[in-house]
């Protein structure tokens, strides 16, 4: 992939709502414009106009926010992936497996509702962004891509004594009234400003008040992990995201790739693994084979990865296969042999 870590002195005035790589190699280059995006609903926060700077930290400010390899690279079919708020699942209804190939090439990764970005450069109304929770060896501060203005917020954060952190594959915030917001992502983390039998009110990275289902959450100080740091428990979580679709660049409870299902799971556990399979093979402790729930193995080039699975016991796996095909579990037997295979916990 094409890789550009230099911090350019740009100033531009931006709109800012206010409210098998990821699997594989290789990074065909993108040619179709970008689709023009919607303007923020009534959902979101007005957008105000922020001077914006390289080295800026921002906020993601939509469900999931798609880090793109260009500003160039979006098609007309992702303009929901662009909206804010955006519409992943009508991005996902809207394409054919065909489609959804070639978002190779186009798409880096994708950051969660609430999560820190920072600022390398701007375009435009493109932010050049490198998310400091997704490590990587193409860049020490975290994993790079374009993401449109529209989808993060300046305010920082509310800061509280706990934090939610959504353990199902999605779960949906509130109004006062019990009328659906915004739909959220596994591993969203939100500050709590309170907590009652029936529901659980968070803050939104515009500082907004929100609730959430108590059973969708675990509340948890904020350096604390949501769940347990156990083989068994990383498992618990991965067999969750069985059906879930694989999307290249994923990294969500609506859609994952390969390594964005590993390190997203991982994550939930506390542990703060690489995003891509190549930079996981290196992580951890070397094994010879995957015996304990939670081992990962990998596959492809032995000097560079581009896919990995987990080992669930009992001499099965499970991971996200390909394009067109789902997270599943599969017998060690049916793979190739791995190239390399790693213990985390």
């Amino acid at each position: 992939m094409a890789r550009d870590t230099r911090v350019r002195p740009i100033v531009a005035v931006v709109a800012i709502a206010a409210s098998f790589a990821a699997c594989g190699t290789g990074t065909p280059s993108p040619s179709t414009a970008p689709a023009s995006a919607t303007p923020a609903s009534a959902a979101a926060a007005p957008a105000l106009p922020v001077t914006i700077t390289a080295g800026a930290r921002v906020w993601v400010n939509v469900a999931v926010a798609t880090l793109w390899t260009s500003p160039t690279a979006p098609r007309r079919v992702d303009a929901p992936a662009l909206r804010a708020p955006v519409e992943i699942r009508r991005w996902l209804a809207a394409m054919s497996t065909d489609v959804r190939r070639g978002l190779v090439g186009r798409v880096e990764t994708q950051a969660l509702y609430g999560q820190p970005l920072v600022v390398t450069r701007v375009s435009g109304s493109w932010l050049h962004v490198v998310a400091p929770d997704q490590p990587t060896s193409r860049d020490r501060r975290g994993y790079p891509g374009w993401v449109p203005s529209r989808q993060v917020t300046t305010h920082r954060p509310v800061t509280a004594a706990q934090v939610a952190t959504v353990v199902t594959l999605t779960a949906w915030l509130r109004s006062s009234t019990g009328a659906r917001v915004l739909e959220t992502s596994l591993g969203t983390r939100l500050p709590v400003l309170s907590v009652a039998p029936t529901s659980v009110t968070v803050a939104t990275p515009t500082g907004a008040r929100l609730r959430v289902r108590p059973a969708a959450v675990v509340i948890r100080t904020p350096r604390a992990a949501a769940l347990p740091a156990t083989g068994s428990a990383v498992v618990a979580t991965a067999r969750s995201f069985l059906g879930v679709p694989y999307l290249w660049g994923a990294r969500s409870g609506f859609a994952v790739d390969c390594s964005g299902f590993t390190s997203l799971d991982y994550a939930v556990h506390g542990r703060r693994i690489p995003r891509d399979a190549d930079d996981q093979s290196w992580f951890g402790v070397r094994i010879s084979k995957a015996t304990r729930a939670g081992d990962l193995t990998f596959y492809g080039k032995s000097s560079a990865p581009s896919h990995v699975a987990m080992y669930v016991g009992s001499g099965t796996l499970i991971h996200a296969p390909s394009t067109g095909h789902p997270v599943t579990t599969v017998a060690v037997t049916s793979m190739s042999t791995p190239v390399r295979s790693r213990r985390v916990l």
